[in-house]
């Protein structure tokens, strides 16, 4: 059934990596909740011609880049990305960071069906890095002025693994080349839907001709 409206985020999550070369059990960030995720496609398209006319074209796909808002600043995650440091019990300091974390996030919106159900559909974004969010405090007026803050982020995906249940080899598409995939995302049907945010799923397919 087709999905009339997209709407609310929620549930924001982080996962990072293990030295098994799996992934450790996922946080909440927390953290006052979610405001909004914006993603934008980092894609060009350089165009090849030849005596004058448009005779193909080269797609560049860089991933995405993009940002999450949220009501406050989360400590635990900013440590984890190497931007904060607890120095003492109730003491932390803001650090030079000295290399991008990636990770996976994870995070929740809304979906309104032709037949008037609410439903949640669940995303992972794989291949994650980010950096510092930026911080406004305005005083309060006549009303409150609650802060927002933006931790920009950039998301370089991960390879599309073969399904074969123990290796954990590239899966390359008919041409060679191997397919990456930037996020993966589940909704209501999906077998494994109720568990899909208590670990960070990298999708497989079957392999080429097998």
């Amino acid at each position: 059934m087709a999905n009339l409206v997209k709407f609310n985020v929620q549930n924001i999550k982080y996962a990072l990596p293990n030295a098994e070369g799996g992934w450790n059990t996922p946080v909440a960030y927390g953290a006052g909740g979610a405001r909004s995720i914006s993603l934008e496609a980092d894609t060009a398209i350089k165009n090849i011609f030849g005596d004058g006319l448009k005779i193909a074209s080269l797609v560049n796909d860089k991933g995405k880049t993009g940002s999450f808002t949220t009501n406050n600043i989360s400590s635990a995650y900013e440590i984890a990305m190497g931007r904060k440091l607890q120095v003492a019990t109730g003491l932390i300091a803001d650090i030079k960071q000295a290399k991008a974390i990636t990770h996976a996030l994870y995070f929740e919106t809304c979906e309104l069906t032709e037949a008037g159900a609410v439903t949640v559909a669940k995303t992972w974004l794989l291949g994650v890095t980010s950096s510092r969010p930026s911080e406004t405090l305005n005083q309060s007026e006549d009303d409150i002025n609650e802060s927002a803050f933006e931790t920009p982020i950039e998301i370089k995906g991960v390879p599309v693994q073969i399904e074969d249940g123990e290796t954990t080899e590239d899966y390359k598409d008919e041409n060679g080349n191997v397919v990456y995939a930037w996020n993966v995302t589940a909704e209501p049907g999906y077998a494994d839907y109720e568990t899909f945010g208590n670990a960070v799923v990298i999708p497989t397919l079957p392999e080429v001709g097998a």
